[in-house]
Parts: C-alpha cells; sequence; structure tokens
C-alpha cells in the first residue's frame, strides 16, 4: 500500500512517544532478577490469539467488552507471535536478536507510569520475564550476543537506569539519563542523550564521558561496527545545521563530506540528518529530511521530504525515499548491503490516535519499497524493528490499535517478518 493511501495522524504523535520514555523512576536493583513468571500468551502453529485484542478501557461494563480471535496466520511473511495486553495503553518499544534462537523485546503496560515488560525468545516461544515492578519505560536495547544484552529504561528528564544481561541475570550497569542506546563491541554500550557533545561509554560499571567532534556539537545519533570505527550525526547547536563525522579507533573525529550526494543547506531549505546505521566501514546509511526552515513565526513545523544516502567506501550515493513518511529512528542494515527502517506517515487524519508504519526497504541501486504487517480488524503501529543475524528474517515490535485511526487503546504485539 502507498503511504498517500494510508490515514495518518497529526506529527504530534511523536511528541507521545517521547513522553512514553519520559514517564518512569529507576528500579531498585534488590528489584531485579530473572525470575520467570508464567508465559505470555504466544501462539503456536495452527492456533490463534483469544481475547487479546480488546480496545475497551478496564472501567467500561464487562458486557460491552468484544474479544476477538485472531488467527496465526503463516502463510504471508508477517506472522503474529505475540499479542497481548499488559494495560490499556501499553506496548512494545523495542527488540533485539542475537541468534536465531536468542531475542528479548521490552516495552511498557502504560504510556503513564505503566511498568516494564521484558520478554524473551528461545527459538520456540516467547516468554515474560521479570524487570523491577515500578513505573519505568525501555527506551533502547542493544546486544553483542546472547549473553551481553544491554537495555536502558528512562525516568523523567533527568534520570534513568541501564541494566545488562549476562545470560543469567539482570543487573545494574549504571545511572544515566539517556535517550539512546547502543553496543560497542562485546562487554561495552554506548548511551547519548541527544543533546550533549559527548558519547558516554560503559562497560558494565560507571559511565565514562568521551567528548564528541565539538563543543557545540550535539551527538544525536551513533552507530559503531565490528571495526570500532564510530559513526556519529551531529547537530550545530548554534547554527542547527547537521553534520556526520566518524572516529576510527584511536583516532580522532574527522567530517565526513558527501561529495554532493545530498543537498546543502540554503537560506530557505537545510538539511536534517536524524540516523546513521554501520554495517561496516564500506556500508553506511545516513537517513534525515530536507526542506523548508522552520518558520520561527508560523504555525506548526512545515512539511519536509525524507532523504537518505549509501556509502560504499568509495562513494556516497543519494537513495530516492518515497514522499509522505518520516524516519522513526528504528532501522537496521539488512546483511546485504540494504536498510530496513520503520518509517511513520506524514498525511492523513490529524486527530489519529497513533501513525500508521511500515518497514520501509532501501538499497543502493534499487527502487525503495514498503511492507506492513497485518491484523484483522485494526492496524498496527511499529517502534522496534531487529534483523535475526545469520539470516534475512527480522522481529518487529509494537503495538496493535482500533481500525479506527481515533481509538487510542492499544495491545502489544510482536511480528516476525520474512520479507
Amino acid at each position: 500500500m502507498s503511504p498517500r493511501a494510508l490515514p495518518a495522524p497529526a506529527l504530534a504523535v511523536a511528541a507521545a512517544v517521547a513522553v512514553l520514555t519520559a514517564a518512569c523512576a529507576a528500579p531498585h536493583a534488590r528489584e531485579r532478577g530473572s525470575a520467570r513468571p508464567p508465559a505470555t500468551a504466544s501462539a503456536t502453529p495452527g492456533a490463534g490469539f483469544r481475547g487479546a485484542w480488546d480496545y475497551l478501557y478496564p472501567d467500561n461494563p464487562p458486557a460491552e467488552h468484544r474479544p476477538v480471535t485472531v488467527p496465526a496466520d503463516e502463510s504471508g511473511p508477517w506472522r503474529l507471535r505475540v499479542l497481548t495486553d499488559y494495560g490499556v495503553f501499553d506496548q512494545m518499544t523495542c527488540v533485539v536478536a542475537t541468534a536465531p534462537g536468542a531475542a528479548w523485546a521490552f516495552g511498557v503496560t502504560e504510556t503513564w507510569r505503566g511498568h516494564p515488560v521484558a520478554l524473551r525468545w528461545d527459538g520456540a516461544r516467547w516468554t515474560r520475564y521479570a524487570l523491577a515492578q515500578t513505573t519505568a519505560a525501555p527506551v533502547a536495547a542493544a546486544a553483542s550476543g546472547p549473553d551481553d544484552v544491554w537495555l536502558m529504561l528512562r525516568a523523567g528528564r533527568r534520570g534513568g537506569q541501564v541494566l545488562h544481561w549476562d545470560g543469567a541475570r539482570w543487573s545494574p550497569a549504571g545511572d544515566g539519563s539517556f535517550a539512546y542506546l547502543g553496543s560497542a563491541g562485546r562487554g561495552q554500550a554506548w548511551a547519548l542523550d541527544g543533546w550533549e557533545p559527548a558519547v558516554w561509554l560503559s562497560e558494565g560499571g560507571p559511565w565514562r564521558r568521551v567528548p564528541g567532534p565539538g563543543a557545540s556539537l550535539a551527538v544525536q545519533a551513533l552507530s559503531v561496527p565490528p571495526s570500532g570505527t564510530y559513526w556519529a550525526v551531529t547537530k550545530d547547536m548554534r547554527r542547527r545545521d547537521s553534520g556526520l563525522y566518524r572516529r576510527p579507533p584511536g583516532g580522532r573525529w574527522q567530517p565526513v563530506g558527501f561529495g554532493g550526494a545530498l543537498p546543502g543547506d540554503t537560506r530557505e531549505n537545510s538539511l536534517d540528518l536524524t540516523g546513521v546505521v554501520a554495517a561496516s566501514d564500506r556500508d553506511v546509511w545516513v537517513y534525515g529530511t530536507y526542506g523548508r526552515r522552520p518558520d520561527p513565526e508560523g504555525d506548526g513545523d512545515p512539511v519536509r521530504d525524507p532523504i537518505a544516502a549509501h556509502w560504499d567506501g568509495r562513494a556516497w550515493r543519494a537513495v530516492a525515499v518515497p514522499k509522505g513518511w518520516r524516519f522513526t529512528g528504528a532501522a537496521v542494515a539488512d546483511g546485504h548491503g540494504g536498510l530496513r527502517a520503520v518509517v511513520a506517515s506524514t498525511i492523513g487524519d490529524e486527530d489519529a490516535a497513533a501513525a500508521d508504519t511500515a518497514v520501509l526497504t532501501l538499497t543502493p541501486t534499487g527502487s525503495a519499497t514498503s511492507a506492513e504487517p497485518p491484523i484483522p480488524g485494526g492496524r498496527v503501529v511499529l517502534r522496534g524493528l531487529a534483523r535475526v543475524p545469520g539470516t534475512g528474517r527480522f522481529w518487529a515490535v509494537g503495538a496493535a490499535y482500533p481500525a479506527a485511526p481515533d481509538m487510542s487503546a492499544s495491545t502489544s504485539v510482536v511480528y516476525g517478518w520474512r520479507p
């Protein structure tokens, strides 16, 4: 389906997701553990999901509830694996995969002061694991292997907690009010707050601050391939323009030029890079928007076109991105030089509770294609995406919503995707 055919919400939905990441308090270390509660609702082949998809609020009379049966369809590329109500406004927010039989998905039971939800995939089914029973919102996860998984729990604007899984248990891995988290190699993680000219590093203990490319350049996105090179998207906090920098192991930050592949800033228009994904130093993607600068005295922000470019180790190449989408920040390399990114529609119903989403596939030389997970009687909003290492399969997580765009109650979902 083309993005022009999709109903889309107001851009204020992005702010609602940001609020989700800030509505929690840091959990106490003694509350964490690897206790294994009963399995969550996860379908088996030939079965379905009964009663999980009910969008009425808890205070509605029981007679008004209309639970449905959603079949476990194994015929298409999208395969629903989890459809479970953890709360009225619950959703899964991020996912990591380290092997065909090892993955984690994280979410929250409620948008406001909800409890974190953790699901673990063992190759056969998703099982719920207990994290801290406190208000917290998982905002990012990263991993280098089944015994090296990192999770960021955001607690308001000034607080947060990072947890580390060593293959047996979750344990504290430092405090910090971070919004982004990634792996920097086995036993190492990086974190960003998005507005500071620095990168934070940890090996499981206290976070260590590493200066970014410049004192006025906020590091807003980062990717570290196996080579150990840091690729960073920055924004100048004075001029508001963005750029790309790289830092090889043991070296210094170096600006990266695009050789004309991406348009430059003008008086009227600006380039705003928002993400970078580096599978290797010869396979790097950057993406963002280009268009008219916001008018400080105008109403709302202008509609800007999505933009992307790919580096193959020799030159940058601009890659066409269909209009009507915006990148959400959930993006992964596909293992074959391409990019898979969760995108949200920018057109349609301004009163919609959540933006319609799809997974956009970009290749250096081919045309872009989009794919959307189906669900009978509703629509799916994706928040996180992960590729299963060594395969062409992916995990995608988010929430299912009623078909009516202004209905906001949600139900957590996990999909397997085989393009």
